[in-house]
C-alpha cells in the first residue's frame, strides 16, 4: 500500500475513532448488560438480535436500519478494535465481545481526550438544546425463530437486504480506491500521421476497490521529446493540436497542447481535468487517451522521431469527500518518471498511418476464356469482357478519378472488332471511343469518374464492348477482344487519399486486373465440360505407369446450324478434337487413340471415304462422351493430370466431303474449359 493510501486509511479509521469514543464517553445507550451479543462470531452479513445488539452497543445512528452487518457495522467494528488495541478484522468474536461487554455504560466527565463537534452537557445532550433530553425512539421487534429469521417468514433464511447511501456528490460508498490500472497493450508505439484525429496513443483498464465509487478528476500526462531526431523539432505544437481523454467511447477531457508546460529539457506536461468520469465500486473501465495532429507537418520533423507519452498521477475523490492524488499505482508500462518512460508515438506521414492499399483484382465472376456469339448484320451491345474488383485496407477514405485499361485484339485494329468500350463502377457508366489507327493494342482511359471509396469496402467494376457487326466490316469470325489492367496502366490511375496525396503504386495500390480472350463468332459452338474422371491402371509392376481418362463436352449450336467434323481420324486437321495432356511432371508422357460417344439431338450424315460430320441445329445439345488412355511413358512414379482439348473443327455450311472443316477452334488459350482432372498415378 502507498503512503497517500495508509495515510488515506489511518485518517478514516481516526475520524470513525473519534466518532466511536464520543459515543462511549458520553452516552448511555444498551450495552451487553441489556442485551445479548450471542455465542457465535458475527461479521459482514450477519443478521439478527445480536447484530442489532452489537449496532446499539457501538452507538450506530438511528437512522441505519438494525439487525444487519453491513458496511458501516463494520467500519464501526474496525473503529472499536483499532482503539482498544484488537485485530481490526471487522470481526466480532470472544475477544471484541468481552471488549464491548466493559465498555463504559455511565456517565464519563473526563472530556479532555474526546473530540467533539458541540459542547455537551453533563447528561451528554447539547448546550443548543438546552441539555433537554431528546424523546426515547421504541422499536418494536417482531418475533424471531431460533435462527434469527422471522416468524412471520416461517423461519426461512431470507436474502439480506442492502441499502446504499449514495451520496451528495453521487458516489456510494465512503472509502473507495483504485484497485489496479492494467495497460492495453494495443495502444503502443501507434503512428500519428499529418492531419489526423482522435488517434488513440495509449489505453488502460482502471479497477475500483470494493469499498465504494471513485470520481476521477484529473490525469497528469507527459509528453517526452527526448528521443527527437537530430535537427527536428521538440516542440509539441510542430506536431499536436490537442490531448483528449476518453472513458470508453465518451470524450471526458480536452486540452489544447499551447497549454502545456515545458520545461528546460523538453519535456511537457499538464494536469488535465476530467468531467463525469466516475468508476463504480468493483466495476472495470477503459480510458484512452487520443491525439489530435496538426495539418502539414514538415516532413524535416518526423523522419526520426521517437517520443513517449506517460501518466505521471490520476487524483480522485470518494463518496465521503477525501481526495487523493495516486502516482504509484501505475504500471511501469504507463508511468512517467523519467526522459524516455512511457508508450511510443511515431509522427508519420498521413498515407504511413492510415496504411492505405488499393488491391486490384479479378473479380470469380468475371467471364472465363470462351465465345460470345454476335450479331452477323448488327453490332451486339454491351459484350461483357471482364469483371474485376478493388479492395480497400486502412483507415483512409480515398478518391478515384482515373482508371486506365489496355485492349486487345487479332484482328487489324481493336476498332475493328468494338468501336466503344464502356467502364461500369460506383452505380455509373463511362464510355470511351476506340482509335483507327491504333492497331492491335490500345489503351484507353476512363477518367472523370469523381468517386469516393470507403476504407475497408471492396469495389466491384465491369468492361464491357459494343461489338460490330461481322459481314460489314473486316472483322473476321474467331477474332478476339481482352482487357487488362496491368501494372503499366496501373501506376496511371488518378486516386488519392482523404489527404489529397497520390497513392503510391506498388505499394499504396497493387494487383492487376487481367481478363480472358472472348472470341466473337456469329454462328459457333457453345462448349462447357459437364463431367470429368480420371481412372488410374493397375499395371502391377510394369511399366509405364497409365490412367483411362474420360471427359463429357456439352456442345450448344448458338447463332445457327453448326457442322461437326466426324470420324476421319486419317489426318489431325480432319480430328473431331485434338487432345493433349494436361500439365504432369513426366514430359513424355502420351495420349492413346480416343474413341467418342455422342448423344443427344443430332444427325449424323457419312459423305463416303469414311468421313462423317454432325449437325446441330440452333439451341440444340449434343453430348460427347471422350474416352483416351494416358500413358507416362517411362518407368517411375508419374502425375498424370488429366486431358484437354485444344482444337474443335466445325463448319456453318454443309461440308462436301472433300474439304477439311472451315473453322478451327483453337483451344491452346481456353484449356480450363476442355480439362477433365488431375490425379496421381504411380508407376513401377
Amino acid at each position: 500500500m502507498s503512503n497517500l493510501l495508509k495515510s488515506k486509511f489511518f485518517l478514516g479509521v481516526m475520524i470513525v475513532t473519534v466518532m466511536f469514543a464520543g459515543v462511549l464517553a458520553f452516552t448511555s445507550s444498551a450495552s451487553a448488560s441489556d442485551c445479548s451479543l450471542g455465542s457465535t462470531t458475527l461479521k459482514y452479513g450477519s443478521t439478527g438480535t445480536a447484530v442489532t445488539c452489537l449496532q446499539e452497543t457501538l452507538g450506530l445512528d438511528s437512522s441505519y436500519p438494525r439487525g444487519y452487518f453491513g458496511n458501516v457495522t463494520k467500519n464501526l467494528v474496525i473503529a472499536f478494535q483499532s482503539a482498544n488495541s484488537l485485530t481490526a478484522d471487522g470481526l466480532v468474536g470472544p475477544m471484541t465481545k468481552a471488549a464491548l461487554s466493559v465498555a463504559p455504560t455511565t456517565t464519563t466527565t473526563t472530556t479532555t481526550t474526546t473530540t467533539t463537534t458541540a459542547d455537551l452537557c453533563p447528561n451528554g445532550n447539547t448546550l443548543a438544546s438546552n441539555c433537554s433530553l431528546a424523546p426515547a425512539t421504541t422499536t418494536t421487534a417482531e418475533a424471531l425463530c431460533p435462527n434469527g429469521n422471522t416468524v412471520a417468514s416461517n423461519c426461512a433464511i431470507l436474502p439480506a437486504t442492502t441499502t446504499t447511501t449514495v451520496n451528495a456528490n453521487g458516489l456510494a460508498g465512503t472509502f473507495g480506491t483504485i484497485s489496479t490500472i492494467t495497460q492495453l497493450s494495443a495502444y503502443n508505439n501507434e503512428e500519428v500521421g499529418d492531419s489526423a484525429k482522435d488517434v488513440k496513443i495509449m489505453g488502460l483498464d482502471l479497477t475500483a476497490s470494493a469499498d465504494g465509487d471513485i470520481a476521477l478528476q484529473s490525469i497528469k500526462l507527459t509528453f517526452d521529446a527526448t528521443g527527437y531526431g537530430s535537427g527536428d523539432s521538440t516542440r509539441i505544437t510542430d506536431f499536436l493540436s490537442s490531448v483528449s481523454v476518453w472513458m470508453g467511447t465518451t470524450k471526458v477531457a480536452t486540452a489544447s497542447t499551447a497549454d502545456f508546460t515545458k520545461d528546460d529539457t523538453g519535456i511537457y506536461s499538464k494536469t488535465i481535468a476530467l468531467s463525469n468520469a466516475i468508476v463504480r465500486a468493483d466495476k472495470t473501465e477503459k480510458f484512452y487517451v487520443s491525439v489530435d495532429a496538426i495539418g502539414n507537418m514538415d516532413s524535416g520533423d518526423i523522419n526520426s522521431d521517437s517520443w513517449t507519452v506517460g501518466i505521471n498521477s490520476i487524483r480522485y475523490v470518494d463518496g465521503s469527500g477525501v481526495v487523493t492524488t495516486d502516482a504509484d499505482i501505475m504500471p511501469a508500462a504507463l508511468e512517467w518518471n523519467a526522459a524516455g518512460d512511457g508508450v511510443g508515438i511515431a509522427f508519420v506521414t498521413f498515407s504511413t498511418s492510415v496504411d492505405t492499399e488499393l488491391k486490384i483484382s479479378l473479380d470469380s465472376a468475371s467471364p472465363v476464356a470462351g465465345i460470345s456469339t454476335v450479331n452477323a448484320t448488327n453490332n451486339t451491345d454491351n459484350v461483357v469482357l471482364a469483371k474485376g474488383k478493388m479492395k480497400l485496407e486502412g483507415t483512409s477514405d480515398i478518391w478515384l478519378d482515373e482508371l486506365p485499361f489496355l485492349f486487345t485484339t487479332n484482328a487489324t485494329n481493336a476498332d475493328e472488332v468494338s468501336s466503344t468500350v464502356y467502364l461500369t463502377i460506383g452505380g455509373n457508366t463511362y464510355s470511351e471511343s476506340m482509335t483507327a489507327t491504333a492497331g492491335t493494342t490500345e489503351a484507353i482511359t476512363f477518367d472523370n469518374l469523381d468517386l469516393d471509396i470507403v476504407a475497408g469496402s471492396t469495389t466491384t467494376f465491369s468492361v464491357l464492348a459494343d461489338i460490330n457487326d461481322i459481314e460489314t466490316t473486316v472483322f473476321d469470325e474467331g477474332d478476339y477482344l481482352t482487357v487488362d489492367l496491368d501494372a503499366t496502366r496501373r501506376a496511371l490511375m488518378v486516386v488519392e487519399n482523404s489527404e489529397g496525396t497520390q497513392l503510391t503504386d506498388g505499394t499504396e495500390v497493387s494487383g492487376v486486373m487481367s481478363g480472358n480472350k472472348q472470341y466473337f463468332y456469329s454462328i459457333a459452338p457453345t462448349i462447357s465440360v459437364s463431367s470429368v474422371s480420371i481412372t488410374p491402371v493397375d499395371n502391377g509392376s510394369s511399366s509405364p505407369a497409365s490412367a483411362i481418362a474420360k471427359m463429357t463436352l456439352k456442345i450448344t449450336a448458338d447463332g445457327g446450324t453448326i457442322y461437326l467434323n466426324g470420324d476421319d481420324e486419317t489426318t489431325a486437321a480432319n480430328e473431331f478434337i485434338t487432345l493433349a495432356v494436361d500439365g504432369g511432371t513426366v514430359t513424355s508422357t502420351t495420349v492413346g487413340s480416343y474413341t467418342f460417344t455422342p448423344s443427344g439431338t443430332y444427325t449424323v450424315t457419312n459423305n463416303g471415304a469414311n468421313d462423317e460430320y454432325y449437325t446441330i441445329n440452333d439451341g440444340d445439345v449434343m453430348y460427347v462422351l471422350i474416352e483416351a488412355v494416358i500413358s507416362q511413358g517411362t518407368a517411375g512414379p508419374a502425375v498424370l493430370a488429366g486431358l484437354k482439348g485444344t482444337a474443335i473443327l466445325f463448319d456453318t455450311t454443309v461440308p462436301d466431303g472433300t474439304t477439311a472443316p472451315v473453322n478451327t477452334m483453337n483451344w491452346t488459350t481456353l484449356t480450363d474449359i476442355l480439362k477433365s482432372g488431375k490425379t496421381v498415378v504411380t508407376g513401377a
